[in-house]
């Protein structure tokens, strides 16, 4: 195989690669819109995919979990931290952590309440996001973050020229994404049997989470319109970009094969 056919075949694959991860995006998209969310009294003794919405709230039992970045206690987060790189004219943001927590929470709906176990789900919160420009030193927490993770360094460092200090070092992007109690909450996921309910208690005997027998697993902190938005947007610009470079690739192959 000649070098250009080879170049050709990766700009394929790069585009398929883009193509596919859009395509489970909008799939995502397909599951959320399809059906309505249902009254949560309808899942009491229910087993199957589920929607529904309402007033997330913190189980008695399981309590809160702190959030890395901002300390604040909540019921679910994910966070990323992404530091600026550059090499000649190009730079990008390279990702150096990331990761998610939760806790077992309640919807709330007005009328009855259901367990939710966040495990696994694909969490779509709002962004906080604080961008430490190099050579500036880290408010407090986030120091304290760095200093206990590998892989991640503080950017402060200077020079100093005698006349003026020269910072060194690159940008630093710090993403915290969080579900509050009180928040607004929409969850697409697998209903089974939970444990017993006391008698009169408007909780309903069956929790929310993933499970082999729903397509997605979704947790969001706006409506479900808002939900299918946010995921699309990442779909249709990487779906657009894979066909866009996959055609590109196509050609190429062809015009070296002629």
């Amino acid at each position: 195989m000649v070098l250009p056919q080879l170049v050709g075949l990766v700009i394929l694959a790069v585009g398929g690669y883009l193509l596919v991860g859009g395509g489970r995006e909008l799939r995502t998209v397909f599951h959320v819109l399809r059906n309505d969310p249902v009254p949560i009294r309808e899942l009491d003794g229910y087993t199957g995919p589920v929607e529904i919405t309402g007033t997330a709230v913190a189980d008695e039992d399981a309590g809160t979990v702190t959030s890395p970045f901002t300390g604040s206690e909540c019921l679910a987060y994910t966070y990323e931290v992404e530091e600026l790189r550059s090499s000649g004219k190009h730079s990008n943001w390279e990702t150096l952590d990331q990761g998610q927590a939760g806790v077992d929470f309640v919807v709330d709906d007005g009328s009855d309440r259901v367990r939710v176990n966040p495990d696994g789900a694909d969490v779509r919160f709002e962004s906080h996001s604080v961008t430490v420009p190099p050579g500036t030193e880290l408010p407090d927490r986030l120091a304290e973050y760095v200093e206990r993770t590998p892989g991640v360094d503080a950017q402060d460092g200077t020079v100093n020229l005698l006349v003026t200090e020269l910072s060194v070092g690159n940008r630093q992007r710090f993403t915290e994404r969080r579900l509050d109690a009180g928040e607004q909450v929409y969850v697409y996921g697998l209903a089974r049997r939970g444990p017993a309910t006391e008698w009169g208690s408007n909780l309903v005997d069956a929790v929310v989470g993933d499970g082999d027998g729903t397509p997605v697993f979704v947790i969001s902190d706006t409506s479900e319109r808002g939900t299918a938005w946010r995921v699309a947007r990442g779909g249709l610009w990487r779906a657009a970009l894979g066909a866009l470079v996959a055609g590109f690739g196509l050609l190429f192959l062809l015009s070296v094969a002629w």
